[in-house]
Formats: C-alpha cells, sequence, structure tokens
C-alpha cells in the first residue's frame, strides 16, 4: 500500500486522498476503488459528489457518520452500493432500519420511512 497521494474528480469537485486510504481492508477486491489506475493522476468520477465525502470518510476511519436524515442516508446507501463497499451498506442499513424500526429499500435505491 502507498501513501501516494490521489486526486479524486467526483462530478467537478476534487477530493484527495491517498491510494492507501482506497485500497484498505474494506475495498473488496473487484468493487470500484479497486479498478482505478491511480499511475494516471487526477481520477475523474461521473457521479454525484454529494455525499462522496460520507465515502471517503469511512474508507478512511472505518465507521461512518452521517446527518439524520432519510435523504441522505438514501444518497449514501445508493452510492456505497455502486462503488461496492459491502460494510458501508450493511452499516447504513442497520442505521436506517434502527432509526426507523424497519427498512424499505426499494429495488430503485430510495428509501420510503
Amino acid at each position: 500500500m502507498s501513501a501516494s497521494p490521489v486526486i479524486l474528480n467526483v462530478g467537478g469537485v476534487k477530493f484527495y486522498t491517498t491510494v492507501a486510504t482506497l485500497s484498505g481492508e474494506d475495498v473488496m477486491e473487484g468493487s470500484f476503488f479497486a479498478t482505478l489506475d491511480y499511475t494516471k493522476g487526477e481520477i475523474f468520477i461521473d457521479r454525484d459528489p454529494t455525499v462522496f465525502r460520507y465515502v471517503l470518510n469511512f474508507l478512511r476511519d472505518r465507521r461512518v457518520i452521517f446527518p439524520d436524515d432519510g435523504l441522505t442516508a438514501a444518497l449514501l446507501f445508493q452510492e456505497a452500493k455502486f462503488y461496492g463497499l459491502g460494510k458501508l451498506v450493511e452499516r447504513i442499513s442497520l442505521s436506517l432500519k434502527n432509526a426507523t424500526g424497519y427498512l424499505d429499500i426499494k429495488a430503485n435505491n430510495s428509501y420510503r420511512p
């Protein structure tokens, strides 16, 4: 693992991190981050940057703290699935279930309490 800096341009917003963060224990083989070529400099990711900071913080700290609202949680759930972060998906699902008493995430990744 390398501490080499990486610039991720997510939907036009730049996030700075390291290869080590993006290849940690929660990044499974075959996930989005495992397929990137970090030798090419800045990497553009065509996704909404709104909740990417939560994704990146999860990769850094192995935990996630997000605002207590269903929309942010649903967006984060969708992005965690896209990036192939199974542990983050599980944690969000558990958090949503505990907050509402049940979890109803439809096939289109929308959340409805």
